[in-house]
Formats: C-alpha cells, sequence, structure tokens
C-alpha cells in the first residue's frame, strides 16, 4: 500500500459523481448487458482521467455503476428475493428511523425523505417498491460476476492510461449489507451475519488477486448505533458492531492485511446527526479490523474534534490513516488552507508518513458535481501546503 514518504498523498471514498450518460448506463444495466459493460468502461475511463486531472493520486472506479439489485443478488448469491414493501415499509434500515429520534426535527424530515441530499427543482424521490429478503440459505455462485465486473473496470483504467497499483476497489462489508438485506430465514443473528461474510469472502480475493487494494465499506459501525428504534445502549451496540468485525476477519482472512483499507463515516444524510455515536466509543472496535489503512469521516462539524481521540489512544505501528479532510454533507468548498491544517494536525499525531489526506465518504449523489470537482482540486491543493509544511527542506 502506498504511503506519504516524499508528500501527502491523496485519496477519496470511492463514489465519485455520475457520468452525464448515467440514465443510458442504468436502463443498459438491465436490458442489454454488452452495452453496459461498454458504456461502463467509457465512463471510468473518464472519471480516472477526471481525478488524474485534479492531481488525486489513489484512485476509484467510480462506483456509479454498482446497484444493489435483484441482479446483484442473483449474480452472487441463492436464498435472496426482492419482495414488495408493504405501506409501511422500507427497503433499508435507514428509512425513517432517525426522524423516530429526532421528533424536534419532524418538519424537517417530511421534507428531506421527499428531496434527499441534492435537490433539483421539481423533482421528487420516488418511493421504493421493492426489498430484498433472505429467504433461503445463502450460498455463494462464485467470483465469475465479480470477475467480469473487474475485467470492465480494468478496461477503463487501461484506457485512461492509468495502472492498477494507484487503485483501490470498495465493496461492501457484512455490518454494512446488513442495512439492505434483511434476514427471514437464518435462526441466529450470529448465522445471518456470518452469511453474508461469506458471500463476499470470495469478492474480497478476487479483487486483491486482480491487484487492487480492497478497501471494506462498513458505515454501519458508526452510523448504525442511531438507527435502532427504541435506542439501545454503548454496550448494547458494542456487541453488535463487534460480531460484524469478526465475519469482516474471518472473511479476510486470505488476505494480507496491507492489501485492506476499511471505511467507516456517520452516514452520508444531510440531517442534524445529533445521535452520532461518539467515535471514542467506537475506535477501539475499528482498529480490530484486519486492515493497514482506516479510512474516517472527520471534516463534518460532528467530528472536526475526533482528533483529540488519538491524543488518547496509541496509534498501532505500521498503519495509515486517512481522516476525511473534505467534508461531503455541504456544498462549501473548503479552503486550502483548512484542508492543510487538519492534514497537519493529524501528522503531527501520527506521523506524516502515517497519513494520506482523505474524504469524510464518496463525493457521488452527496453533492452536486461541480461541487465535488472543487472539493477535490481544494484537497490537492491542500495536501500540497502540508506537504510544504511536512517537508519544510525538501527540494
Amino acid at each position: 500500500m502506498q504511503r506519504s514518504t516524499e508528500r501527502i498523498l491523496t485519496t477519496h471514498a470511492g463514489r465519485l459523481p455520475n457520468p452525464d450518460n448515467i440514465a443510458a448506463i442504468l436502463h443498459a444495466r438491465g436490458n442489454d448487458p454488452a452495452a453496459f459493460d461498454q458504456l461502463v468502461q467509457g465512463g471510468v475511463a473518464d472519471l480516472v482521467r477526471k481525478q488524474m486531472a485534479l492531481c488525486n493520486d489513489i484512485h476509484s472506479d467510480g462506483e456509479f455503476w454498482k446497484a444493489r439489485d435483484e441482479h446483484y443478488y442473483n449474480s452472487r448469491i441463492t436464498g435472496v428475493e426482492m419482495q414488495p414493501l408493504q405501506a409501511d415499509e422500507w427497503p433499508s434500515i435507514l428509512g425513517h428511523q432517525q426522524e423516530r429520534h429526532m421528533p424536534e426535527f419532524r418538519e424537517f424530515y417530511t421534507i428531506y425523505d421527499q428531496l434527499g441530499n441534492i435537490p433539483r427543482p421539481g423533482v421528487v424521490n420516488p418511493r421504493p417498491t421493492h426489498k430484498a429478503v433472505i429467504t433461503g440459505p445463502m450460498q455463494y455462485k462464485g467470483q465469475d460476476a465479480i470477475q467480469h465486473e473487474i475485467s470492465v473496470v480494468k478496461a477503463g483504467i487501461a484506457a485512461a492510461g492509468a495502472q492498477v497499483e494507484d487503485f483501490f476497489f470498495p465493496l461492501l462489508g457484512p455490518g454494512w449489507l446488513g442495512h439492505f438485506l434483511f434476514n427471514a430465514y437464518y435462526p441466529t443473528e450470529e448465522e445471518y451475519v456470518y452469511a453474508m461474510a461469506e458471500m463476499f469472502k470470495g469478492e474480497y480475493e478476487a479483487v486483491v488477486d486482480a491487484g487492487f487494494i480492497l478497501q471494506i465499506d462498513d458505515p454501519g459501525l458508526a452510523d448504525k448505533f442511531g438507527l435502532f428504534y427504541p435506542p439501545i445502549t454503548v454496550e448494547a451496540f458494542r456487541k453488535h458492531a463487534e460480531l460484524r468485525i469478526e465475519a469482516t476477519n474471518w472473511a479476510l482472512s486470505n488476505i494480507p492485511e496491507e492489501r485492506v483499507r476499511y471505511h467507516t463515516c456517520w452516514g452520508s444524510w444531510h440531517t442534524p446527526h445529533t445521535t452520532d455515536i461518539p467515535f471514542k466509543h467506537i475506535v477501539d472496535l475499528m482498529l480490530k479490523v484486519k486492515a493497514q489503512a482506516y479510512s474516517v469521516e472527520a471534516a463534518d462539524v460532528r467530528h472536526e474534534l475526533d482528533y483529540q481521540v488519538w491524543e488518547e489512544v496509541p496509534f498501532p505501528d505500521g498503519k495509515i490513516y486517512i481522516p476525511g479532510v473534505i467534508a461531503h454533507k455541504t456544498t462549501t468548498i473548503e479552503p486550502p488552507e483548512l484542508v492543510a491544517h487538519r492534514i497537519v494536525r493529524y501528522a503531527n499525531i501520527m506521523g506524516r508518513e502515517n497519513v494520506i489526506a482523505g474524504t469524510d465518504c464518496g463525493y457521488g449523489n452527496r453533492v452536486y458535481p461541480d461541487i465535488a470537482w472543487a472539493k477535490m482540486q481544494a484537497m490537492a491543493e491542500g495536501a500540497a501546503l502540508a506537504t510544504r509544511q511536512l517537508w519544510p527542506h525538501a527540494a
């Protein structure tokens, strides 16, 4: 895994703004697989060129082509059905949960549920119609689906003139998939969680075998605390999260930790976040994940002071920290000086070679595309300022 040995490197959390032809891409996904592959390859190539032009160092494919739909599940596992939603149901545990915790913001949520993160004039979010439910044994069908996806992404990377070693490939963690995949089959929580981990084990290994750094996307370590209704205690949540970390590590058992980075955050919805669990209650659990690098939300105002946790918790030797120095819940563009200040603050705690500048979460569908690219540029400029401060005698 790359380190900031001569300058501060930059990266992001994976999701990038959609290509302009995203409607055609999504249509082709379910209707014309060959056209879908061609469109994805072209979209990946365009987003790679954009990242390179904006001086990003460690890239992703943009993830615009991914979906948790019937095709996704059917191409990978048995035992999952898409079932119609009842009137009071949502396709994930995210629906209305925060509203129940924060009745003082009910008027806000009435509007937010219709408009989402990026409101557009005259556009109301369509109500989902189905949810994914485990109704039988989840048996992994093998790596054919992920291998095909990897080949398409690699072709896009090559078309842009980039190298795979400069890329990470994000995949869901079991704890995050559980937000969207309901259990109606396994009698115990442990069987349910490990069934999801078994689904991912082959996916993780295929990504690493292809030469990518694997990123485990697991906002559930942080965001799920505020989604339980009725609320649960910190102690109960820690037990809930620890099971999922144990299952994640089991799925990573054949992969060297230096090929893994782990991302968590407190969710991408642009809401009050007054029920976020404090970082101090989960930092030790995060460090149990078998990964060399940890990507964590740190620029949002609810978590700007989380660097103080590391003044009490020793950062393990050999690890890499990727703090968010760019927020994804605001359209305000961070000045490069603030980005540099955030980077240097972490570098002074952990060592400059152990810090890579990152984002709180993905840019795509969290901020408008032109804002996202401006934020990426601000990160590169801020990293350059931080480099001059941290390597003052460099040529």
